[in-house]
């Protein structure tokens, strides 16, 4: 019969099919709350302690006692930083725009005015197109009056001349300049063309720019009039004078958005008081440099919204983080005693890095990351719990963590991050306790290297990188003496199946295995015999092999006590041949019973208690449900009543001992077995075991059975090699 409900040692090998339960969202929420409240509570406590009477005082007032800062203090010199914008908004060029209409009106004026010109000249200044002349343009028709030697084809000359000079002139631009235009600091203007030229920006000299108290002068520099007499180089200027209007004038909205621009680009003035400075002395008088300096500490220390604010929701984005990265690559932590593991070494580290980043001043170039023992806290969680992914997803956590602690300092980050990272990977499976210490100089080199390159990335001396390495590469060392010490520890208070507590387990030495091979040696033989068939297939599907070879040494440890009951052990006589079929399935399914007493007695880890529990699943004891059949003398008889407890196999390993110990006593009958024999008869029993649903809360695919199959095969093949027959010795008969 299964079990009603599953019980904590079941839990152990969930896969990740099972959705987080409300019992799971409570406790993700109560350790946010517990995560934010701490770093609240050591944050707030550090201001609070930190509010020294002297950040009351005020400009004028009497120093009693000296004041000197015990850490780096930066702030915003608000006064600094108003001056500054002032300065580059009074450095801004005032923008000035050329109005193209204002041109074409000027152009269109002179060519009417040409246009009369030589009927008027032809005409000795008479008729019509004289007075036409004289009534529009008064003052232009004057300078004709004095003109009169000159021929029409002359003037003709001199006016294509004026054109183009007046065209050079209000193209250009001829400015009406304002005072108060904000451009004196600079001495320049900015002119843009938005009805010619759109893109196009000219800078000029402000004491430079056509205006017409200099448009005379103007006139008589430009090329157009290089060739002329001096007094048609006069005719010219005085009709440009007459003729040109001002068509540059002050933009004041584009002026303002560019200083808006220039005060937005302009840095805030940051004034860095390093730690150890005397702000005050005792005896003298606080200056008004030094009160703001006070003020701006006050600020700073105040209990402001974001202290209260800034945790919670920090710690929401990391739980967050860590509850989707552990769905995508299923991590889960279902077993009590790893769950509080987990939660007993991250609450540590959340409370160690929150203290060393609230209380702890480090001088110079020293980092909080070089001291954290982050490694150490990631070896351990990689070694007890066996899951490297959760290991490496707590590594960035922290680094995640240690960023925000050290205000967004990504020098930190990385170093934190290669530290978790490194613990995790630093001690490889299968080695012994030795290879921990083996693991310190490996961290150690490690953290060397990344520190120093990340130094000299942020700008660090190669010196002071150079002495931050050497403290990082003593963090290495000391995490690798630690662990030797603390990873016993833990393993024996958590009785968890870390790699060496395997190792230690697979000694054959260990009593219980000792008289297994005493008093029930044909299990014995038959226990040694399954670990290697699962040892070999959970290695090639990338399951955990020593964890099914230890599982398979003690899967059958309930037999011992009742050895003669099995028929492995049996010589002849079997004790069941005098007992009902109901008896001796409850003989025989008592002894995972037994062997899940005796394994808790020995303080086996959960995850072999489980292999024990589980490698017969709820598979019927065929052998005596047939017998009971042809003895059932008109009772019902129940395959339920001859089947195993069980559960199913939760885990891979606890799946590939299942199907290890099937077909290693099933082909133990086999006659004469070739490797054709034992292929077909090993995958007929593993499909069996697939049909009646055994292996259906394990994550074995198809494909992983097809490579269970084929490693069984192999090694069966090794065991029932045939031998070379040796001639006898026909002396020795003699």
């Amino acid at each position: 019969m299964k079990a009603a409900a599953s019980s904590p040692l079941q839990e152990v090998t969930r896969g990740r099919r099972t959705p987080l339960t409300r019992r799971d969202w409570i406790f993700i929420l109560a350790g946010w709350i517990l995560a934010s409240i701490l770093l609240m509570a050591i944050d707030q406590g550090r201001l609070i302690i930190s509010r020294d009477k002297v950040l009351k005082y005020k400009a004028g007032d009497f120093v009693e006692e000296d004041f000197v800062l015990d850490s780096e203090f930066n702030f915003i010199d608000e006064e600094s930083t108003a001056k500054v914008v002032a300065l580059n908004r009074s450095l801004v060029p005032p923008v000035y725009e050329v109005q193209s209409e204002i041109t074409e009106s000027v152009l269109d004026r002179f060519d009417r005015f040409s246009s009369y010109i030589e009927p008027a000249l032809t005409n000795r200044l008479s008729g019509e197109s004289a007075d036409i002349l004289r009534s529009e343009f008064p003052g232009a028709a004057g300078l004709l009056d004095k003109e009169t030697s000159r021929s029409p084809a002359e003037f003709d000359q001199i006016l294509k001349i004026t054109r183009d000079a007046l065209q050079t002139l209000q193209l250009g631009g001829i400015f009406r300049l304002q005072t108060q235009d904000g451009g004196a600091a600079s001495g320049i203007i900015e002119v843009v063309y938005p009805d010619q030229l759109p893109e196009r920006r000219v800078t000029l000299i402000r004491n430079a720019v056509p205006v017409p108290e200099n448009l005379v002068e103007r006139t008589r520099s430009l090329d157009q009039v290089s060739g002329l007499s001096p007094d048609e180089v006069e005719l010219v200027a005085a009709l440009v004078l007459y003729f040109a209007e001002p068509n540059g004038y002050l933009n004041e909205a584009l002026t303002e958005r560019n200083m808006d621009d220039a005060e937005a680009g302009t840095e805030p003035v940051k004034v860095v008081v390093p730690e150890g400075t005397r702000l005050l002395t005792e005896g003298t008088v606080v200056t008004a440099r030094q009160a703001s300096v006070l003020e701006a500490l006050k600020e700073q220390r105040a209990l402001g919204y974001h202290g209260f604010v800034d945790p919670p929701i920090y710690m929401a984005v990391i739980f967050a983080l860590g509850l989707v990265a552990a769905g995508n690559f299923g991590i889960r932590l279902h077993n009590p005693k790893t769950l509080w593991l987990f939660v007993a070494l991250s609450g540590t580290y959340i409370l160690l890095a929150a203290i060393l980043a609230a209380y702890v001043r480090f001088g110079g170039d020293m980092t909080i990351s070089v001291l954290m023992p982050t490694a150490l806290f990631t070896l351990l969680l990689a070694q007890l719990l066996q899951d490297r992914k959760t290991a490496v997803l707590i590594s960035v956590l922290m680094a995640l963590l240690i960023f925000f602690l050290t205000g967004e300092n990504s020098h930190d980050f990385l170093i934190t991050l290669t530290a978790g990272i490194g613990g995790t990977l630093a001690v490889k499976r299968r080695e012994t306790r030795m290879g921990l210490l083996r693991a310190g100089p490996r961290l150690a080199v490690g953290m060397a290297v990344v520190i120093f390159l990340t130094g000299i990335l942020v700008g660090q001396s190669a010196r002071a990188s150079l002495a931050v390495s050497a403290i990082g590469a003593a963090n290495g060392l000391i995490t690798g003496i630690l662990s030797l010490a603390f990873l016993p520890l833990l393993e024996h208070v958590l009785n968890t199946a870390t790699t060496f507590r395997l190792i230690e387990l697979s000694d054959q030495n260990v009593p219980i295995l000792k008289r297994m091979r005493l008093q029930a040696s044909g299990t014995y033989i038959h226990s040694q015999n399954v670990a290697h068939l699962a040892e070999a297939a959970c290695d090639a599907i990338g399951a955990y092999g020593l964890l099914a070879r230890v599982g398979a040494y003690y899967h059958d440890i309930g037999k011992v006590d009742q050895s003669h009951f099995f028929v492995e052990n049996q010589s002849g006589e079997n004790k069941h041949d005098d007992l009902k079929a109901s008896l001796s399935v409850a003989v025989i399914k008592s002894h995972v019973k037994i062997g899940m007493e005796k394994g808790r007695e020995l303080r086996l880890p959960d995850e072999v208690l489980a292999v024990i529990e589980q490698h017969h699943g709820t598979s019927v004891i065929r052998y005596f449900y047939d017998r009971a059949l042809k003895q059932k003398d008109g009772e019902s008889v129940s395959p339920e009543d001859f089947s195993y407890a069980g559960p199913k196999p939760m885990s891979r390993e606890a799946a590939v001992v299942m199907l290890a110990d099937s077909a290693e006593a099933a082909t133990r009958t086999l006659k004469k077995p070739t490797a054709a024999k034992l292929e077909k008869y090993v995958w007929d029993l593993i499909m069996e075991r697939f049909r009646t649903g055994e292996l259906n809360d394990c994550d074995l695919t198809l494909r992983d059975l097809e490579t269970v199959k084929e490693t069984f095969v192999q090694v069966l093949t090794g065991h029932f090699h045939s031998r070379i027959e040796y001639p006898k010795d026909e002396a020795a008969n003699k």
